[in-house]
């Protein structure tokens, strides 16, 4: 192989199959990143949803759940390691964690489902996604309260199950 040659590998049948900086992209490693990122997003959506009337004349009521989110957020934000990742968040994110974390998570999508581009440079798009996906989990980790018990699971398998869907 010279230096134009990509990096192709061979399966069993001896096809070329994808580059592996393209494997590297959408990785299960990166994958599992990229699907709590998405939970995350789509649980703080759902709390933005719920609390949009709350306070409003005629609005509504706070949703049950937001004592429990609270009470989550507070007993953690007493945990240096919560504390730390919590303000790494927010300070990466230039103080925009929600506009971030949407550029993140569909920045993935878009490495996902682009097969054909340039695949080291979606390679580390994918990894620098996957982080902040991450640090965004980890931040978002009293969300769970939004979805007790096996509520979380099924969103979390739900959002896997569109990483996966969007992985060409």
């Amino acid at each position: 192989m010279d230096a134009t040659t990509p990096d192709v590998d061979v399966d069993e049948a001896g096809r070329d199959g994808p580059p592996k900086a393209r494997k590297d992209a959408i990785g299960i490693g990166p994958g599992v990143c990229h699907s709590l990122g998405l939970t995350a997003l789509v649980l703080s959506e759902i709390v933005r949803h719920d609390l949009k009337d709350v306070g409003k004349p005629g609005g509504g009521q706070a949703p049950g759940y937001l004592r429990d989110l609270l009470k989550s957020w507070s007993s953690l934000a007493e945990e240096g390691w919560y504390r730390t990742a919590a303000e790494l968040f927010d300070d990466v994110s230039l103080g925009q964690p929600r506009a971030a974390l949407w550029a993140a998570v569909f920045m993935a999508l878009v490495v996902r489902l682009n097969r054909n581009g340039p695949h080291e440079v979606q390679r580390v798009i994918s990894v620098v996604a996957a982080c902040y996906c991450l640090l965004g989990a980890v931040s978002g980790l009293p969300l769970a309260a939004v979805a007790p018990g096996g509520g979380v699971l099924l969103v979390l398998g739900l959002c896997a199950g569109v990483m996966r869907i969007a992985t060409r």
